[in-house]
């Protein structure tokens, strides 16, 4: 009788194994959940060129939260972990006006295309674009969107 109950043990303790198991990995993966947006994107001048090293603000318009990013050496920025709602984005690199762009609504999972460019001059000088981003999302395939409780 020992063997017969040291195996039921056994399987006992592989069954509370597997369901342990099952129990951590549904709570990973209510956590990976996203909540938040992404804006992206390349920075280059009126010739087309890209431009490293560009100061890149990113204002929350709703909270006033700021975020700021210097494009890199191909031009590229990445703004991620952003709270969605209404953003304003502006460019700051000498010898260029500094650019300003607002209008932006991020939605939750949104990963916003954002490309800028800049014209040569003075610092002072200030060209404002206002647009949306678009809703659609070409960065990748998933689908996410906002439920609001009616």
């Amino acid at each position: 009788m020992t063997t017969g109950t040291g195996i039921r043990l056994h399987v006992f303790g592989r069954f509370v194994t597997l369901i342990f198991a099952l129990i951590v990995l549904g709570t990973c993966l209510s956590v990976a959940q996203i909540s938040t947006a992404t804006i992206l994107g390349t920075v280059k001048d009126t010739s087309g060129a890209l431009v490293p090293g560009v100061s890149i603000t990113v204002k929350h318009t709703e909270s006033g939260l700021t975020r700021g990013v210097v494009s890199g050496e191909r031009g590229a920025y990445n703004v991620p972990l952003l709270p969605v709602g209404a953003y304003e984005i502006t460019t700051t690199m000498p010898g260029f006006k500094q650019a300003v762009r607002s209008g932006m609504n991020l939605v939750v999972g949104q990963e916003a295309v954002v490309d800028l460019t800049l014209e040569v001059g003075a610092a002072a000088e200030q060209v404002t674009v206002t647009e949306e981003a678009p809703l659609v999302n070409t960065t990748t395939s998933s689908t996410s969107g906002v439920i609001t409780e009616q």
